[in-house]
């Protein structure tokens, strides 16, 4: 999956150093068509033209992405001896917003490094249906997981609230603002019909009961290894490890409920254009 930040300073570039006619040759070559149907918002004839063609790729499938990389790859390709280009700000940040959504170009090939899955899914989701404060807590864990482990850990905490919170006023569910982390996901999983009870098979209920379980824990790691707490006098400090764990663990019970939540609505994350 691309980022919808890769994709736009992908087009900025196109915008500056490619025509019109080249732009057309780069998608068609890798058979990909404009859309008809689509109506590009973005500014610049350049821009709403690779903005067309991408709206006609479904980019969370694999034969699609693949193209949109080749597209990539090509541009590279052609103007890797053009200092003009590569002296553009642009290009260097394309190769780091890439890097990001998980690709890295080996001898002109953007290749997968599988690393950052969740990462990149819950910036795509975030950023689509535009859920600002789980994105920022999201960003705030990442960026201090390494310097500060204890606000690392506190902001996985936030942004399971966070995103409890989004789901129950996406809904217009009411809650009282004072209820903990732990009171605000029973709310959410009865919602989604993810409650241990709500189910029968001793297998799902076990699994729902450990998500329950999960949660439950990051909370109480939060008030033990935070920062929102003062300490005593015996105090163990957590490690980037204990954040780490803290922001897998978060990471993949926020985009379970956001993806249950979306799937009950038969709605489909993907690149927004």
């Amino acid at each position: 999956m691309l980022n919808k930040r890769t994709l736009y300073t992908f087009y900025d570039l196109l915008s500056t150093h490619s025509t019109l006619t080249r732009i057309e040759d780069l998608f068609e070559c890798e058979e990909v068509s404009q859309d008809p149907f689509y109506e590009s918002t973005l500014n610049g004839d350049r821009r709403s033209l690779a903005d067309n063609y991408v709206s006609s790729l479904e980019l969370s499938d694999s034969g699609d992405l693949r193209k949109m990389l080749n597209v990539i790859e090509m541009f590279f390709l052609e103007n890797e001896d053009n200092e003009f280009i590569q002296e553009d700000s642009r290009w260097k940040q394309l190769l780091k917003l890439l890097e990001r959504d998980g690709f890295t170009l080996v001898n002109g090939k953007l290749q997968s490094v599988n690393t950052g899955y969740i990462l990149k899914e819950i910036e795509q989701i975030t950023s689509e249906f535009n859920i600002e404060h789980v994105q920022k807590d999201w960003e705030r864990a990442l960026d201090q997981a390494e310097t500060d482990p204890e606000d690392a850990i506190t902001a996985t905490r936030a942004m399971l609230e966070s995103t409890s919170k989004w789901v129950l006023d996406d809904i217009k569910e009411e809650y009282d603002k004072k209820e903990n982390l732990s009171q605000l996901y029973r709310r959410v999983a009865k919602q989604l019909n993810l409650s241990p009870d709500q189910h029968g098979e001793e297998i799902f209920k076990q699994i729902l009961g450990s998500i329950n379980g999960v949660v439950i824990g990051l909370g109480s790691l939060r008030n033990e290894y935070g920062d929102s707490h003062g300490k005593g006098k015996v105090y163990y400090k957590p490690s980037e490890r204990h954040a780490k764990f803290a922001i897998n663990l978060s990471g993949t019970v926020c985009m379970y409920l956001l993806e249950t939540y979306f799937a009950n609505k038969k709605v489909v994350p993907k690149v927004s254009n």
